[in-house]
């Protein structure tokens, strides 16, 4: 049983002033958060976009450096820590949520944070996301490590903004349905339920 996923303030329940172009990463920037594949994968991707890398971690030296390498630098901005109001802000007007990481996350809350904002999620088949993540459904699971198919899934929902809104509304209702906290008492009761009927 999965704890409430908190919200961040008011998420957005409707149409939102969104820039159909632009991805954010939010996370730590450490070795097995991926962002040195996410980067490798924008690279590969031709539609016009923003991304915003939104975090601080002993990677991101490494990170900007690779970026200027693969010719990002005008595309890609380190904002380091952000205050949670202006992480509000920044899942609002984003269309798409990349979640680079390559090692096994147990859960990766922050995907349920920006689905109730209305955002597909791009993420690695790793750990517990596939919990949460139906690919093809509120966005894409792509295989281990491999930048290549992620960044054609970036590609898709980019040339495709009236599926990557889609995807968000589908987003937005799953973890609103499963995650929210009425969900989570109802199956606490339930497993209660069956403790004591066992006893």
């Amino acid at each position: 049983i999965h704890a409430p996923v908190p919200m961040l303030g008011d998420a957005a329940t409707g149409e939102t002033s969104r820039q159909s172009n632009l991805i954010i990463y939010a996370g730590q920037i450490i070795r097995g958060k991926g962002v040195d594949y996410l980067l490798r994968a924008l690279a590969l991707v031709r539609a016009p976009f923003e991304c915003v890398i939104l975090g601080e971690g002993s990677h991101r030296a490494h990170c900007e450096t690779l970026s200027r390498q693969l010719k990002l630098d005008s595309r890609v901005r380190f904002l380091g820590f952000v205050p949670q109001d202006d992480l509000k802000r920044h899942y609002a007007a984003g269309s798409i949520f990349a979640l680079s990481s390559v090692w096994p996350e147990p859960f990766a809350t922050v995907g349920m944070e920006v689905m109730r904002y209305g955002l597909p999620v791009v993420a690695f088949d790793v750990g517990g996301i596939s919990d949460w993540l139906v690919d093809n459904y509120n966005g894409f699971l792509v295989p281990p490590r491999d930048y290549r198919a992620f960044a054609s899934r970036l590609e898709r929902l980019l040339h495709e903004p009236d599926l990557a809104r889609a995807m968000g509304q589908e987003a937005r209702r799953l973890v609103n349905e499963r995650f929210g906290f009425s969900a989570y008492l109802q199956n606490l009761e339930g497993m209660f339920a069956k403790a004591l009927k066992g006893r």
